[in-house]
C-alpha cells in the first residue's frame, strides 16, 4: 500500500490527536521501542492475551493455540528496483531472468525440504523459514564482518508475526497499537503504509552454531543473550490484508559506540563469547503470501 504526500502528512498530524501515548502508541516511523520492567514469561502473557484467548491444552498437558500455518510462499527480495543496480543485504540463492526472486515454498523431502511457517500450535505465533539442505540465502557484509563479507544460511524467525492484524489504518488496528499485551516494538505509519515492529533472529555459521543475527529483541521471551540486539533496529512488517505479509528493518541511527549514518542497522551475536561481534546494515525485502 502506498500513501500519499498529502494523506502521509495529514496522519502525521491527525495520529497525535487519535492515539495516547503509552504501550503500542503509533508514530511516523522513529524507532522508539518499549522497555518494560518485571515482564512474565511469554506463555504467561499469551494466556492473558486477548488475541489467544482460544488457547487450549492438549492430552499431554501442554498449551495449543491452533494448526500451524504453512500454506506459505516466501519471496527474498535481491534487488532494490527494476534496474538491478542495487542490492539488498539478505538475498536469496535463486532469482528469475528479471531479477525478480524465486519464492521459497513448504514442500520437498527429507533434508531438501522447504519449511516457512507460522508457528501457531505452540502459541509463539513466530514467523520461521527454513530452507532444508536444496536452497539457502545469503547475508551481504560490505564492510567485513568475522564471517568475511558474505555467507550463506538457511535459517530465520521473525517474533510474533502471526498475531499482527491487518495493519489499515482502521479502528481495530489503532485498537490494537494501543493495547495489545504483545506490541512491544510499536506500531508505526510511513511512506508505504502502517506496520507493526518486530525482532528477528537467524542462526548463521560456526561451531555450535555460533553466530546469529539479529534486529532487536522480544523482551517477552526472556533470553538475556537476545537482549544484545537492543540498539539494532526492529522489522517492520505490514500485513496488508490477510494473505500477504511484507518485512523490512526499520531506519535506526547507529547502535551505540557506532560511528556511522542512519540504516537498518542489525547485531551480529557470537554466542560462545555472550557478545556483540559487530553491528550490520542489513537492508531487507521479504514478501510473504499466503496460498
Amino acid at each position: 500500500m502506498k500513501i500519499s504526500k498529502t494523506r502521509f502528512a495529514t496522519l502525521t498530524l491527525l495520529l497525535p490527536l487519535l492515539l495516547v501515548s503509552g504501550l503500542g502508541r503509533l508514530d511516523n516511523g522513529e524507532a522508539q521501542p518499549i522497555r518494560r520492567t518485571n515482564i512474565a514469561k511469554r506463555s504467561t502473557v499469551l494466556q492473558n492475551n486477548t488475541t489467544s484467548s482460544s488457547t487450549a491444552v492438549t492430552a499431554n498437558g501442554h498449551s495449543s493455540c491452533g494448526a500451524d500455518v504453512t500454506n506459505l510462499s516466501v519471496s527474498v527480495f535481491k534487488y532494490i528496483d527494476a534496474s538491478k543496480t542495487t542490492s539488498y543485504n539478505l538475498q536469496p540463492d535463486l532469482t528469475n531472468a528479471d531479477g525478480s526472486p524465486v519464492p521459497y515454498v513448504t514442500g520437498g523431502n527429507g533434508k531438501n525440504n522447504i519449511l516457512a511457517q507460522f508457528q501457531v500450535s505452540n502459541c509463539t505465533y513466530d514467523f520461521t523459514l527454513s530452507t532444508g539442505s536444496s536452497r539457502f540465502m545469503t547475508y551481504k557484509f560490505p564492510d567485513g564482518s568475522v564471517l568475511g563479507t558474505s555467507v550463506n544460511f538457511g535459517f530465520f524467525n521473525m517474533d510474533r508475526v502471526a498475531d499482527v492484524p491487518i495493519t489499515d489504518g482502521g479502528s481495530a488496528f489503532l485498537n490494537w497499537c494501543n493495547t495489545a499485551t504483545d506490541n512491544y516494538g510499536g506500531c508505526g505509519v510511513d511512506a508505504n503504509g502502517y506496520f507493526v515492529r518486530r525482532a528477528y533472529g537467524s542462526t548463521i555459521t560456526g561451531t555450535n552454531n555460533t553466530y546469529h543475527l539479529r534486529f532487536n529483541y522480544d523482551p517477552l521471551d526472556n533470553q538475556p543473550i537476545e537482549s544484545l540486539g537492543i540498539g539494532a533496529a526492529f522489522v517492520k512488517v505490514y500485513h496488508t490484508d490477510a494473505s500477504t505479509w511484507t518485512m523490512m528493518p526499520d531506519v535506526v541511527a547507529p547502535p551505540p559506540g557506532v560511528v556511522g549514518t542512519d540504516g537498518e542497522w542489525s547485531a551480529l551475536l557470537d554466542y560462545q563469547t555472550q557478545s556483540v561481534s559487530s553491528y550490520q546494515k542489513t537492508p531487507f525485502k521479504i514478501l510473504v503470501k499466503k496460498l
